[in-house]
């Protein structure tokens, strides 16, 4: 029996593309809970065909009717920025913490699977590269912070009321499908946008820095997959392409494809300073040998992919 699915925070970048990958493959039930509806400019409103429940995960009340009718959940709804969360922590506090808790209070009691997407800053400055499972967990920003707290929530939930819940650590995404002006989840989405504009890219530092960027594409396939493969439950996966490129050189690629790109170098702003963990690749074995999942698309496609979402989706500007 196929399983019904509820995406939270599915109007988000990682909802979308996730949406529409089950929809490619005949999910019958994909549903979507969002605090804003879709925007009538909006591309996605011409390809969505579900139910889109507006509503805020804060609201116990507004979830308990909802979530009791899915047997997967995934749980997407994010937070501020690394620097934001830092400048607003009681925002980020609400935001991230009481949405989540009224989730797994409610799903204790049907049980279903739990798809939470964490992040790759939960490790803060890596000590060796690439990261692995096992690097300590160090982190430098409020943002952080309460990602390692909702992971904590989600595997207590689990090893108390049997709740099957799988957590993915991810590094940078890239792709189509993100919402113009955006761009929490997207450093390179962001860089096109702003290029495509005519607009100055400015880069903190010297640009050297090692960053892993996963597209957008090779991540819907994976938290498809985790939807019937049970030997993800309950365990904790980095995902990345497990390939790291400095952003000088990503800068490179896309002046390839927009040569009217503008780059101007400045000095960190001293709270980025503080939360920028410096170099970062993913160790992704763990996820290949337990999924036999991998990426398969280069950094390269990745920004010709959003390139050409972009100039296909102009009118979503207005």
């Amino acid at each position: 029996m196929q399983a019904k699915v509820l995406i939270i925070g599915g109007l988000g970048f990682f909802g979308r593309n996730l949406y529409l990958k089950l929809k490619s493959v005949n999910y019958n039930v994909i549903d979507i809970i969002s605090d804003v509806d879709i925007d009538p400019n909006d591309s996605f409103k011409e390809v969505f065909r579900h139910k889109l429940f507006i509503g805020n995960i804060e609201d116990h009340s507004f979830l308990n009717k909802i979530l009791p009718n899915y047997d997967v959940i995934f749980s997407l709804t994010g937070s501020l920025s690394p620097a934001e969360s830092i400048k607003n922590p009681y925002k980020d506090l609400q935001s991230s913490l009481i949405g989540h808790l009224n989730i797994l209070e409610i799903c204790k009691l049907h049980k279903p699977i739990i798809i939470f997407p964490s992040s790759r800053l939960v490790y803060g400055k890596p000590e060796f590269l690439p990261v692995n499972e096992q690097h300590k967990l160090d982190p430098e920003s409020i943002y952080a912070i309460h990602k390692i707290t909702l992971e904590n929530y989600y595997k207590m939930y689990e090893n108390i009321y049997g709740i099957r819940v799988i957590i993915f650590r991810i590094s940078n995404p890239i792709g189509p499908n993100q919402k113009f002006n955006s761009f929490n989840h997207g450093i390179i989405n962001y860089f096109i946008d702003t290029a495509m504009k005519g607009k100055e890219i400015q880069i903190f530092g010297d640009g050297k820095q090692l960053r892993d960027y996963i597209h957008i594409d090779d991540l819907s396939n994976l938290f498809e997959l985790s939807i019937t493969n049970e030997q993800l439950w309950g365990e904790t996966f980095n995902i990345g392409s497990g390939r790291g490129i400095a952003i000088i050189d990503v800068l490179s690629i896309i002046r390839k494809y927009l040569p009217e790109i503008k780059i101007k170098f400045k000095e960190w702003p001293s709270l980025d300073k503080l939360v920028e963990t410096g170099d970062y690749v993913t160790d992704i074995t763990k996820i290949k040998i337990s999924s036999g999942w991998e990426p398969q698309i280069s950094i390269e496609q990745g920004i010709v992919d959003t390139i050409s979402f972009y100039k296909k989706n102009e009118k979503d500007k207005q």
